[in-house]
Order: C-alpha cells, then sequence, then structure tokens
C-alpha cells in the first residue's frame, strides 16, 4: 500500500496550467490530481491516493509527551465519525492537501486545542519551471501588504502598509474565495495574513494579480491589484508592528504604552534596554501606569527572562515549575545525559536536577515600585509570551487585560518540527517534546485575564483599538484597583499560594 501511496503522488505531477493567475480556480480544476497556477511557484503534486472506504485510523506524533495517551477509544471513534462525514460531503476518490486539512479538520482542532504549539502546515514545493532559485521566488513574490484581525467570521484590516487598505477594512473574499471558505482550510488565530489563509485554500497565496472585495463605511467595493514585493511588505508590517515604532505615552491616563510583539534570544536584551530607559521616562513624565501589550506575541525564547522579569518583580526568588516531563525522542534525547537508547519513545519525568523550579531575580534592577503594570493579551499570546503573563499574574505584579488565553498555552513546549501526515504535503510544522507544570492561576489549563475585554468585530471597522481604547478608559475612571484572582490574594487562601509564601 505504501509503495502505491508513494506511485500516485510521483504520478500526480500535471505540467498544465490552471485558469489565469487571480481567478477562482473552477471545479474540474480542483478535482485534477494536480494544481498549477500561472505565474506562480505551483504545480503541486499533493494528493493521497484513490479514498477507499472510510477513515479508520489518525496519524500519531512520536515525539509529543502526551498527546497518544489523550487521544482515547471514545475520542479516536468521535472524531473519525466527523471525518468520514466531511470526506463523503466532499464525495471525491483523489484529495489535494487543501481537501485533506479541511476533512481532517476535527482531528487537527482537536491537536491545536490539546496543546496550541501543535500546528498542521502545507509544504509547497518551489516549481523551477517558474523559479529558477529560492531567492527568485522570494524576489518575484507577491503579497497584498496587510495583515489581519480575525473575529468569529469577520476579517479585519488590522496593520497595512498598502494604500489601497485601510485599517478597519472587513475583508469579504479575495480573489472570489469568500472568507467563510478561508475559515475551513486554516486555524482560529487572533492575528493572522492573507497569505497564510490563501496558502492554506488550494495553495492560493501566489497569484499575480489580487481581486480583493470588501466593506469600508459601509460601502462594498473591489480592488484590483498586483499587490506587493513580499519582501517589502513583510518588513514594513514588522516595523509596523515593532515594539520601537510602539512607544508612546497617554496624557490623559497618566500612562506609558510600550508593544512587545516578539521574544527571542537575539532580541530579548534590547528589549530590557527599551523597558528600562523608557519606564524611567514615564515616570519622570508622571505616568502611574504602563501597558505592555503582548497580543501579537507568539513566544519565542525565554534568554535573559530573569533580568526582564526583574523589572517587575520586586523579590529574590519566585517559583516557576513543581515538574517537567518529555517524550524521548531523536530529538530529545541529545539533551538531558542520563537518557539511554531504550528509553526511546517513553515519556518520562525529568529529575529535579533538570526542572528550573525556581527563578533568581536581581531586585537592583526592579522599576515599578510607583507604576501599576497592565498586560494585553489575546489568544496570539502564546509559550514564553504566555508564561510571562502567567508569572507576572501569579506574583501579584501585573493586571492581565483582554480575552483568555488557549486552553493549555502554558503546558507544552520545546517544540519541533514533526513528521509528514502520510503521502501529501501536509507536516507537523510544530510538535511540543515537553510537558510542563507551572506554579499559576489558570482554571482547568486556560490563563483567564484580570480585566476581561472580548473581541467585538464592530468595534474594529473603524479602526481604532477597542480594546486598547477601553483600557485606558477604565484607568482614567478607576479610583480602586479591583482584581478577580481565582484565589483569594487578600487572605492569602488557595491551593497554590503556599508556593508564594516560601520566596
Amino acid at each position: 500500500m505504501k509503495w502505491l501511496l508513494l506511485l500516485c503522488l510521483l504520478l500526480c505531477v500535471d505540467t498544465s496550467w490552471a485558469q489565469t493567475s487571480g481567478e477562482t480556480l473552477d471545479v474540474e480544476s480542483i478535482k485534477r490530481r494536480s494544481v498549477a497556477v500561472k505565474d506562480s511557484a505551483a504545480a503541486i503534486c499533493d494528493l493521497q491516493t484513490a479514498h477507499y472506504g472510510d477513515w479508520d485510523d489518525l496519524p500519531i506524533s512520536a515525539t509529543h509527551p502526551t498527546v497518544d495517551s489523550l487521544l482515547t477509544p471514545t475520542i479516536k471513534a468521535e472524531l473519525l465519525q466527523q471525518i468520514n462525514i466531511r470526506c463523503a460531503q466532499l464525495g471525491k476518490d483523489t484529495l489535494l492537501t487543501s481537501d485533506l486539512f479541511y476533512i481532517l479538520r476535527p482531528y487537527i482542532d482537536w491537536l491545536h486545542d490539546t496543546d496550541p504549539h501543535y500546528r498542521i502546515g502545507a509544504r509547497i514545493p518551489i516549481d523551477a519551471r517558474v523559479y529558477k532559485t529560492k531567492r527568485n521566488f522570494l524576489k518575484r513574490r507577491r503579497g497584498l501588504g496587510f495583515n489581519l484581525l480575525m473575529v468569529e467570521d469577520t476579517l479585519i484590516v488590522n496593520t497595512s502598509v498598502n494604500p489601497l487598505f485601510h485599517r478597519g477594512d472587513m475583508i469579504v473574499a479575495i480573489n472570489g474565495i469568500k472568507s467563510s471558505e478561508m475559515f475551513e482550510y486554516n486555524y482560529h488565530d487572533r492575528y493572522t495574513s492573507p497569505d497564510f489563509l490563501l496558502q492554506n485554500y488550494y495553495f492560493q497565496h501566489l497569484p499575480k494579480d489580487y481581486t480583493v472585495q470588501l466593506i469600508r463605511n459601509g460601502e462594498l467595493m473591489t480592488i484590483t491589484t498586483e499587490g506587493m514585493k513580499s519582501q517589502k511588505a513583510s518588513s514594513s508590517l514588522a516595523f509596523e508592528e515593532s515594539m520601537d515604532n510602539n512607544i508612546r505615552i497617554y496624557d490623559s491616563a497618566k500612562c506609558g504604552y510600550i508593544a512587545l510583539p516578539k521574544f527571542t534570544r537575539f532580541y530579548n536584551p534590547r528589549i530590557i534596554k527599551v523597558l528600562q530607559s523608557n519606564i524611567e521616562k514615564f515616570k519622570a513624565k508622571g505616568c502611574k501606569n504602563i501597558i505592555l501589550d503582548l497580543r501579537y506575541n507568539t513566544g519565542g525564547s525565554g534568554y535573559m527572562f530573569d533580568n526582564l522579569l526583574s523589572l517587575f518583580i520586586n523579590r529574590h526568588t519566585i517559583p516557576y515549575m513543581k515538574s517537567q516531563r518529555v517524550r524521548v525522542s531523536p530529538q530529545t534525547e541529545a539533551d538531558y545525559e542520563f537518557i539511554t537508547e531504550d528509553m526511546v519513545g517513553q515519556t518520562i519525568a525529568l529529575p529535579d536536577s533538570c526542572v528550573v523550579k525556581t527563578i533568581d531575580l536581581n531586585p537592583e534592577l526592579y522599576m515599578c515600585d510607583d507604576v501599576h503594570i497592565y498586560i494585553l493579551m489575546s489568544k496570539n499570546t502564546s509559550s514564553i509570551a504566555a508564561s510571562f503573563c502567567n508569572i507576572l499574574q501569579y506574583n501579584e505584579s501585573a493586571t492581565l487585560v483582554g480575552e483568555s488565553l488557549w486552553r493549555n498555552a502554558l503546558r507544552y513546549g520545546e517544540a519541533v518540527t514533526g513528521d509528514v501526515w502520510f503521502s501529501s504535503l501536509l507536516y507537523e510544522t510544530s510538535v511540543s517534546t515537553t510537558e510542563y507544570d507551572e506554579y499559576t492561576l489558570a482554571v482547568d489549563g486556560v490563563l483567564m485575564p484580570d480585566i476581561a475585554i472580548p473581541y467585538v468585530a464592530e468595534d474594529y471597522l473603524s479602526g481604532r483599538d477597542a480594546m486598547l481604547e477601553k483600557l485606558l478608559g477604565i484607568i482614567k475612571n478607576e479610583t480602586v484597583r479591583q482584581f478577580s484572582y481565582p484565589i483569594d490574594i487578600e487572605n492569602k487562601k488557595g491551593a497554590d499560594f503556599k508556593a508564594l509564601q516560601t520566596f
């Protein structure tokens, strides 16, 4: 069977071109065993072999510490039932990568709910007949030049460096593909990009031209453009959302504001220096409140986090991790000296010597004795960024504002690239290898804000930052700060509070 799958994959290459770039592929072109988009890096040979009957099994990661044990027979049966219903509705005997993503969506969503790090994506081979080198491909690639806010079934332009598109525009369709259709093939992230959404929809992210239907100020409009060079657009968007471009003071609220869109090993030392400099400036200008915006921050590296946390927490030592488990695999066995080859495939508890149970801080770096810290977060706030929010909340050093994080945002980490799914281009773009048990106030794995401000699509159609504006309004009108922690802070009660008393 395996060689038959591989043979079908190899035979599915089709040099014929589909409809002209910028047009929606017709039904017949979608049914073909390969998809090619003119003037793009396409000719995708991406298919499973002929589909026989019902699905009776699911791919299991060999790297994740708990997914296999959590996939009980009952859950597996329920997922397979949903998958087979979708497969019957699609009615195809040969499946494109996008078809596979759509059919397997119940399982993909379950994996992501179990562990937000766990993601399935699609690899896209570069067609040498169109692009002689990868550099040539990147040079010629064009994008729309804006990023998106996704609220339920609504796509709203969030940041734009393309003058044709304005913050607050509601996207109805791109190249004939309705927003609702794109949702079927994508994760429900809070912040995303049209390139990413279109990539998972029949690889339509590389057209020569774009036709975008949108609603602006209540009026339906159609904009046709060749787009912007992707490299220039990406760098311009990164600058617009960068820390350096998002430092300001709101005088009416006596509040400083700094966006922290990423944590990286290279970037973290600079973050600390910028924070130190600007916190001093904020205080000198009479600011009593500081907002740290982590809504776009998907994590990265915890390098120098002890110094970063020291700016906000006035203690010598804080609790961090209760325990840690790791899945022994070729990706992890070299990380620990005590691991032996016979442990491969097992999920083992790490000895205390390998677990960072506490974090030593430097009280001399503390800067927030006379200011109050607010942290804006969204469900995109994840990984080490989620831990940053958790640590500051747990140590009563900041007020979390916004929406709850993904369930288990703190639970897993140390992600690696995983395996290919079937004989297709679907693969595990991110798989956690480690399970953590942090000290936290999270409830059932969900880290909740102290001040809940949900996303409402209508609030953003005018181009305003509704969550930030609402928080500033709360700060201006607030006389007595009230907190809604899951434990009784005032009376020092709660299962995890003993850990706080220790240090």
